[in-house]
Formats: structure tokens, C-alpha cells, sequence
């Protein structure tokens, strides 16, 4: 069966300098007063690690950062003290957006400061599912079960829920006879696919054909939701052969 598996393409900007493990290190030093390097570029998500190794200093964002950090002995929004301070504090700052970042020292101004230019795209999920509709056939007052796959093909972890809907999945609603187990889930980039059982439910229902959609919701920026549509075809039991008589 055809598989739905879009997935966004992006274009990713490589840092100048080398960025294998993903952190980097920035480190204040004194006679002049300076940052070393006092420019860097990295990829989104990474993290800088900044040193004091000499001086009094701390490291502010300016106004115009992409992220903002006051940092010395840790960082202010995390629970740190980012006060100017002497020798021996790091502050780690990770930085999730594009951009750039220029910061200083609040002690030494624009004489001691420096820019960080992120680039690239952070990590995302990216969902498929197969098969991309779903049919079942039961007798009125039986039931039948069928199932769907759910796959991520990104590189962050997919979180996915269901429901159901009778006209759009942007406006979910209760379907009596349609029933998903799980309900929610996640998968981690590289793992196997998930498969959910759709069961469809004939108890209450006449002999007839009724549609509706399960509904796959997840945090893929691109494919949110997915509709699965639904057929289930309610037929009359064969009551004479069921009890073995011919006609």
C-alpha cells in the first residue's frame, strides 16, 4: 500500500570552525581584557561553555541576540549568578535558534565582547504512516480490528496522539464505533515502527457502509495532522448458514 512520508527539506549551513561534539568553549582573558575566540560559529543546538580563567568579568547578551544569557557563576534564568566575578566560574549556554548572538562584559563594555553566529535548522521528527486509509467489514452486532504503522524518519524524538473525526480532522470528534489502542505514544529517531490497532465496532450499528478519519497528531512541524480516511462496511449475518441449513 502507498506510504505517506513527507519530510521538510532544509538547508544546512556547516560551522566555520569544527563542530563535531556539539560544544564549544569560549574563555575570558586579561592583559587586554578580551574573549578567546571573540567570534565563533556553531550549529543550532549547541551549547558554549564560557571560562573564566582571569579578570573580574561576566557575559550579557546584548539587546539584539538571538538568545538571551547573563552569565558567570551559572546563568541568571537557570538559577545561576551571572554577577561579574573573579577567576573560576563557567556558565554553559545552548543556543536553539538561528542567528546570531553578539555579548560583552558588563565590566569592560564593548571593549571586551564578541558575536556567536548560529546556523542551520534544529532537529525535528518526521512522521509516516502506513497504510494511509483504512477498511474493515464485520457483521451488525460484530466486530473487526485492523492496524496502521506509525514511523519517524527525523532526527528528534516523534510524539503522536489519535483521534477521530466525521468531517475534518481539524475538528476532532467522538466516533462511537471507531476505537485506537494506543492512544498516544513516542518514537525516538531509528526506532521501529508502532503499530496501532484500529478497532471498528458493529454492535450498535445497522447492515450499511459508514465513513469517518483517524486523526494522527504529532510535533512534526510539517505534517500535523495526518488523516487515515475510514470505510467499515456493516453487512447482514447469514443466519440459515449460520445454524448449518441449507436454503
Amino acid at each position: 500500500m502507498r506510504r505517506i512520508s513527507i519530510r521538510a527539506i532544509g538547508v544546512f549551513a556547516f560551522a566555520t570552525t569544527p563542530a563535531f561534539a556539539g560544544t564549544f568553549t569560549i574563555t575570558t582573558l586579561t592583559n587586554p581584557n578580551r574573549y578567546e575566540p571573540s567570534t565563533l560559529t556553531i550549529n543550532v543546538g549547541d551549547t558554549v561553555t564560557f571560562t573564566n580563567t582571569s579578570g573580574f568579568h561576566n557575559v550579557v547578551s546584548d539587546a539584539d541576540s538571538v538568545t538571551a544569557f547573563r552569565c558567570a557563576n551559572g546563568c541568571d534564568a537557570t538559577g545561576g549568578n551571572g554577577d561579574p566575578s573573579g577567576p573560576g566560574w563557567t556558565a554553559d549556554v545552548t543556543f536553539p535558534t538561528a542567528g546570531t548572538a553578539p555579548f560583552h562584559c558588563e565590566v569592560h563594555g564593548l571593549a571586551m565582547a564578541g558575536t556567536i553566529t548560529i546556523v542551520g535548522t534544529p532537529p525535528a521528527p518526521a512522521i509516516s504512516v502506513d497504510p494511509t486509509s483504512l477498511t474493515g467489514t464485520a457483521d451488525a452486532g460484530a466486530s473487526v480490528t485492523t492496524f496502521f504503522s506509525i514511523a519517524n524518519s527525523g532526527d528528534a524524538v516523534l510524539d503522536w496522539s489519535v483521534d477521530t473525526a466525521t468531517a475534518s480532522c481539524d475538528s476532532p470528534e467522538v466516533v462511537p464505533w471507531l476505537a485506537m489502542d494506543p492512544g498516544a505514544g513516542s518514537v525516538q529517531p531509528g526506532d521501529p515502527t508502532v503499530n496501532v490497532a484500529v478497532g471498528m465496532d458493529a454492535t450498535a450499528l445497522d447492515a450499511g457502509v459508514y465513513e469517518a478519519d483517524v486523526c494522527v497528531h504529532s510535533n512534526d512541524p510539517v505534517n500535523d495532522p495526518l488523516t487515515l480516511p475510514v470505510t467499515f462496511t456493516v453487512t447482514v449475518p447469514d443466519l440459515i448458514f449460520g445454524d448449518g441449513f441449507d436454503p
